[in-house]
């Protein structure tokens, strides 16, 4: 037997797999064709399995909508550190009769762009400033690329700007040609998360049970709630649970949505609706999308985010190497403060413009299906995880079960969960594979298949005849009745998801923010009389001349502090919105259908993906260009970093914390690896009185 295991081991599993669901998707277009034929009874079944699984989609996804609406206003009004020193029975969030005091987190906010514009980078950043503890614990790493021309001026104008934002800011460069790499989101957060890691705690070998990660878009705005929740819950757990901590926030499309074609703008509306639909808290399998954090020690153990093809969708692919490596014990806490996200553009105006705009969303899409890898990669994990167990290594663990005040998680072990497993397998298939195989057995039933009560029974009559002489298989025609009930009966999930999406946009969007903005009126901080602030909810509302943006049953609601808002807002309105939700078929067959095709028949003959930048909204804040460029330093132990400015507010110098790095250069390998430390040599902190 061990001599079986061992020839299965060096079997190359992942080139198969790969091509996995490719094949499946090819076999399904003539199985649709004859199965009804000379398989009945297995197109029957499978049919039906079929229509079933995508009822249970739109159910889970309406209960998810109407947990997160009840949760993100939950957790609008939640005071996290009074929650904290309630359960902690500490008096303030410094008080250290626990052993990790909430105010003592840091935040190692990593910001991954590429040619991104200056005001989108801006007000990201601006919108963390305005948070109140950003000067206390937020690290900022703005993650540039090597192949952006100029990157490095770029982050010494912002670091000058926001030098007195935040507890640190600095900047990482990643370098062009790293064996093994490619270019996008992971290789570049990788990089940036280990270089963080190198230069805080006494290096990669030291203590980081005080730092989360939060990986977020260069346009993903957060509100001061969900750092604050995020600290909360991390603090509160045990010592041994922080180690394999994750924490998925729902997301919004709010900023642009309304400037875009009504297709895109449905589109993302379900790929939130998708997300949300995983995060209820009962769920045993919750995949972070976009944006996401990940406590330092879990990020340190599994040697960070992959960087080569198999992980160009890193927020799935770092879920699933967490969850092996953690043999499925990995808990991921959701978080009900939502990352507010643009929806992509084109360029131009007009039809130009929104065919444009179309084009760009394909892309985006093509982008997302790619992460079909995903699939391959985690068949062959499992399948490596019973063949041969030490084949990949796993954390080891102990004391996951409960929390020192007594709250259960969900740590199943995988090897001794199978029910673990197929939900998972179930959540990857209902990313990757349902809708285009759904979308190939009703097309195609429904033009040859000569149902009596179906609309197209004389086309069908007709290409059926080439196909069979035979009437059609009562099991096959059972099935397709069945089926047309369960599509039928969709109806009324959907009905419920979109109630509650339409309150949740409005909430999550304005009304906590209108809310916020009444609250400091009430407080005369906006003096009577005083404009106010810009990125005010009540300023930013389509009809705020029309109605209150706040609805009356909320109206006595006390919301905690949030921040400054995103520049852009899309409200939607009554009855406007409505018409959305009818577009949903051309939308699913345009950026799920057709970009399902496209990636996983590629895949067939490559794993790698051309990485393109998504086009975001245009900002007009003059004030960001018309900063002064910091020119870099002529000193080649300083590359890539802001030259000292004596005349500046903010002080420049060598941050102690790098005082052992010298000694880890022995680590690099690569050719890559060059000047590993250079860009962290100088940093941008805030200025102390001595």
């Amino acid at each position: 037997m061990s001599a079986v295991r061992e020839y299965l081991a060096q079997v190359p599993w992942k080139p198969i797999f790969q091509r996995l669901p490719g094949t499946l998707l090819l076999c399904m277009i003539p199985f649709a064709f004859l199965g009804p034929v000379y398989t009945p009874a297995l197109f029957g079944l499978y049919y039906i399995l079929l229509h079933s699984a995508f009822f249970l989609n739109n159910a889970r996804s309406a209960y998810g909508m109407y947990i997160a609406y009840t949760n993100a206003k939950l957790y609008s009004l939640t005071d996290w550190v009074a929650k904290y020193c309630q359960e902690t029975g500490t008096v303030d969030g410094n008080d250290t009769r626990h052993d990790l005091p909430f105010e003592q987190i840091t935040h190692v906010i990593i910001l991954p762009n590429y040619k991104e514009e200056m005001d989108t980078l801006c007000e990201t950043l601006d919108v963390l400033a305005s948070h109140t503890r950003a000067v206390t614990q937020y690290k900022i790493c703005l993650a540039m690329e090597e192949g952006e021309q100029g990157a490095p001026d770029k982050a010494g104008v912002l670091m000058k700007m926001y030098a007195d934002s935040f507890y640190e800011i600095t900047y990482t460069l990643h370098p062009l040609g790293r064996p093994g790499e490619i270019r996008g989101k992971s290789s570049n957060v990788a990089w940036a998360a280990s270089q963080m890691a190198l230069r805080s705690g006494g290096g990669l070998a030291g203590r980081h049970e005080h730092e989360v990660i939060t990986v977020m878009d260069a346009d993903t705005c957060f509100a001061e709630d969900y750092f604050s929740a995020v600290t909360y819950h991390y603090t509160t757990s045990s010592p041994e649970q922080r180690r394999i901590m994750m924490f998925a926030p729902c997301t919004v499309f709010d900023r642009n949505s309304n400037s875009v074609p009504v297709f895109v703008r449905v589109t993302d509306m379900f790929w939130s609706i998708g997300v949300i639909s995983n995060l209820y808290p009962s769920s045993s399998i919750k995949i972070p999308c976009s944006a996401y954090s990940v406590s330092m020690d879990l990020a340190l153990a599994v040697n960070f985010w992959d960087a080569g093809p198999e992980a160009i969708g890193e927020d799935m692919h770092m879920y699933l190497k967490c969850f092996f490596a953690t043999e499925g014990r990995v808990i991921v806490k959701s978080i009900f403060s939502p990352a507010s996200q643009c929806n992509v553009e084109g360029t131009g105006s007009g039809v130009s413009g929104w065919v444009s705009g179309m084009n760009a969303r394909y892309d985006q899409a093509k982008r997302h299906l790619w992460g079909s890898l995903d699939t391959g990669y985690s068949l062959r994990r499992i399948l490596m995880s019973f063949i041969a167990p030490n084949y990949e290594a796993t954390i080891p663990l102990k004391n996951m079960g409960t929390t020192k005040y007594g709250k259960q998680e969900i740590t199943s072990k995988l090897q001794y969960n199978p029910f673990l497993i197929l939900e998972l397998l179930h959540r990857l298939l209902e990313s990757h594979i349902l809708m285009g195989h759904l979308f190939c057995m009703i097309i195609i039933s429904a033009i040859i298949l000569p149902i009596r009560s179906s609309f197209s029974y004389p086309l069908a009559t007709f290409f059926w005849g080439y196909i069979s002489n035979e009437p059609v298989h009562p099991y096959v025609e059972l099935s397709l009745n069945i089926s047309f009930w369960i599509r039928m009966s969709i109806v009324i999930p959907n009905v419920v998801m979109i109630w509650y999406y339409e309150k949740y946009h409005q909430w999550v969007g304005f009304e906590r923010w209108a809310l916020q903005e009444q609250q400091m009126q009430e407080a005369q901080a906006l003096p009577v009389g005083k404009p106010s602030r810009t990125d005010s909810a009540l300023d930013l509302s389509a009809d705020k001349n029309k109605r209150s943006v706040i609805a009356p049953s909320h109206a006595h609601l006390r919301v905690q502090p949030l921040g400054k808002r995103a520049q852009l807002a899309s409200e939607r309105t009554y009855p406007r919105n409505l018409f959305d939700w009818f577009t949903i078929p051309v939308a699913g067959f345009l950026f799920y259908v057709l970009p399902q095709f496209h990636a996983q028949i590629t895949q067939l003959f490559t794993e790698r993906l051309d990485y393109k930048v998504a086009a975001k909204p245009q900002l007009h804040k003059p004030a960001a260009g018309s900063a002064p460029v910091v020119k870099t330093s002529a000193n080649p132990h300083m590359t890539g970093t802001p030259a000292p400015d004596l005349k500046s507010p903010f002080i420049m110098h060598v941050n102690p914390h790098l005082a052992k790095l010298d000694d880890a250069r022995s680590v690099a390998s690569s050719k890559g690896d060059s000047g590993f430390f250079d860009d962290f040599s100088v940093v941008v902190e805030r200025s102390v009185a001595v």
